[in-house]
């Protein structure tokens, strides 16, 4: 039942956000930006960022588009969880979607799976701006990953919960 639980919250999660991404893939274009800053491909989840100062500050830029990738992660999963899980009851189940909206693996995951898709310095603006992708076979090969070992991880503590009921004597139950 929680593994059913877990890999239906990817797939919620996965679905939430490329919704979300074709929501976004209109046009938008900010005044000074390259034509390519903050806009979706089709199969990415993409990010950007920018840092304004001398050309050093490029990996600045990609530093921040990283931190705007992992953020709009948290914040999907949340939503996801809170939209759709909310009124879960039952303590594991509870404790399962905790444990997939808080992952602390996700830093090191965007940090191993991104692709700088672009990465632009204006001098007229002293702004370099970066792009990050992240492929969308990539995201759910991720979340099914974390979903397995998750509901793995809770049925573990459910056996060895029942092996301590039934090595415990009458009294102790009591």
């Amino acid at each position: 039942m929680l593994e059913s639980l877990a890999f239906a919250l990817v797939k919620t999660f996965i679905t939430f956000m490329f919704e979300r991404q074709l929501e976004h893939m209109q046009s938008v274009r900010i005044e000074g930006a390259p034509g390519w800053y903050y806009q979706q491909t089709r199969n990415h989840i993409c990010d950007s960022g920018l840092a304004r100062g001398p050309q050093e500050v490029v990996e600045d830029a990609k530093a921040s588009a990283r931190v705007a990738m992992r953020g709009r992660l948290e914040k999907a999963m949340k939503i996801v969880a809170y939209e759709n899980y909310r009124d879960r009851t039952d303590p594991a189940e509870k404790a399962l979607i905790q444990r997939m909206v808080q992952d602390e693996n996700l830093p090191v995951f965007v940090e191993s799976a991104v692709i700088y898709e672009n990465i632009e310095y204006s001098k007229k603006n002293t702004t370099a701006y970066a792009r990050v992708c992240i492929p969308k076979e990539r995201l759910v090969a991720y979340q099914n990953e974390r979903a397995a070992k998750l509901s793995k991880a809770v049925s573990v503590h459910r056996r060895d919960k029942a092996f301590d009921e039934m090595d415990s004597t009458p009294e102790e139950k009591q």
